[in-house]
């Protein structure tokens, strides 16, 4: 993992050229495609049309084929096929209960209409899950938060997100190292009152040590003159290819809007 190179300029912190690299998230941000390929800007603001149109669907055969769409774009730009699963593995806990608390939301049995909505938006929160893949994979993170930042966007969400997605990686190491500590003890972890105990203090620890490096790490960026920016340089230049693609997919999703106030289902 490369660290993001933080330098002064012009009272707010530029990101340089060494970008964060988590391998769970952004592993495939190196590969040569047309989505790799597309302007950050044109695909975030394509994704986001893309995501609403297929919220405003009410057809679950087009909202099927949005998904399929969402799917195919994504094995397009060369993702496996695993990626892509072990991604929707993550949601299918939480889609799994919102699906049967609607689908039986009437009582037993559970009644086709109660089935078509649960259908319905478990498909749309896993057609949004699979843009958002596609937003995050193919870029690097300073891409994605320059093309937020040159889409006018307030500074103050851009810099949290960084620093959320940031320290939120630093947090997981300091909880393994914790971890790491009590199983060098010889700690086995239980629902006795020593282990809770044990679970409690090193959750105390965690969380202090957060709040210190949180602490110290704004007096560091205070010092350097940090006033909530953060400057990514000029905007990439857009092509007729990104504009082309950029229209292709806003008109695939107005298409299945027009079809679905047309169709009786």
């Amino acid at each position: 993992m490369r660290a993001a190179v933080l330098r002064r300029k012009q009272g707010g912190i530029i990101l340089g050229v060494g970008h964060i690299h988590i391998q769970d998230i952004d592993a495939h941000a190196g590969l040569d495609s047309w989505l790799h390929r597309w302007e950050p800007r044109l695909k975030i603001g394509a994704g986001t049309v893309f995501v609403v149109g297929v919220v405003l669907l009410e057809s679950l055969p087009l909202v099927a084929a949005a998904f399929g769409l969402a799917v195919l774009a994504v094995l397009s730009a060369g993702f496996p096929v695993r990626f892509l699963a072990g991604r929707m593995l993550w949601v299918l806990p939480f889609l799994s209960l919102m699906f049967i608390t609607m689908a039986l939301g009437n009582g037993l049995p559970p009644s086709a209409a109660g089935l078509n909505f649960a259908a319905l938006v478990s498909l749309k929160a896993l057609t949004a899950l699979t843009v958002m893949v596609a937003l995050l994979g193919t870029q690097p993170l300073q891409a994605l938060l320059s093309a937020l930042a040159h889409l006018r966007l307030p500074p103050l969400p851009v810099t949290a997100l960084f620093l959320t997605y940031r320290y939120l990686f630093l947090f997981r190491d300091e909880l393994h190292s914790a971890q790491r500590s009590l199983a060098a003890r010889a700690f086995r972890p239980g629902l006795d009152r020593h282990s809770l105990r044990a679970f409690g203090e090193l959750t105390g620890t965690v969380l202090l040590g957060a709040l210190d490096r949180s602490e110290r790490v704004h007096r560091a960026m205070s010092a350097r003159g940090f006033d909530g920016r953060l400057h990514s340089g000029p905007a990439r230049a857009v092509r007729a290819a990104d504009l082309a693609k950029g229209l292709v997919s806003v008109a695939a999703v107005i298409l299945l809007v027009v079809l679905d106030r047309g169709l009786p289902f």
